[in-house]
């Protein structure tokens, strides 16, 4: 007898059970609210792009990835890294990073725009095209790649060279 009383003492009630069960699900549900609450600030802060646009538009929560969906990516680089921009085509909408822009593919009103756009005839077979060399890229893990390969840095390489060379030749040839 005395066994099972210390083998019972080592089991929890039921009513505790339920009782933290419920705690943690509300714990859950309050982290998984706080987690789609951080990405808002990235949606909402761009405000209206079109006219069109309406608040209910903004206000919908992120939905999950779907690698059917193309985004479309312009990069045009300069030396220093935060001065990188990455664009939707797709809604005209500007981005400090690659990663803002995958936020931004997710949402339900870049989904729509996108559908709108195919239905009028501009479907995008190559979403990502790297402005500096002219390439267009498949996915935004192939243009991360091409991003950090050699073929990007030589094209980066020239195209601020003669970037500098337009400057400063003109003011070299405006002082003769």
């Amino acid at each position: 007898m005395e066994e099972e009383m210390v083998r019972m003492s080592n089991i929890m009630p039921v009513e505790l059970a339920i009782k933290r069960e419920l705690e943690y699900r509300k714990k859950m549900e309050a982290l998984k609210y706080q987690h789609q609450n951080d990405f808002k600030p990235l949606i909402s802060a761009q405000g209206p792009v079109f006219e069109s646009q309406t608040p209910v538009d903004r206000k919908r929560k992120l939905q999950p990835f779907n690698e059917q969906c193309s985004r479309t990516l312009q990069s045009s680089r300069s030396s220093r890294p935060s001065s990188s921009r990455f664009v939707c085509v797709v809604c005209r909408i500007a981005f400090a990073t690659a990663y803002h822009l995958k936020v931004h593919g997710e949402t339900s009103a870049h989904k729509n725009k996108l559908c709108d756009s195919r239905r009028g005839g501009k479907a995008m077979s190559n979403p990502f095209l790297c402005e500096v060399c002219d390439i267009m890229c498949s996915s935004g893990r192939v243009m991360e790649f091409h991003v950090a390969g050699i073929k990007h840095a030589t094209c980066l390489r020239e195209f601020e060279d003669a970037k500098r060379e337009r400057i400063y030749g003109n003011y070299v040839s405006n002082y003769n």
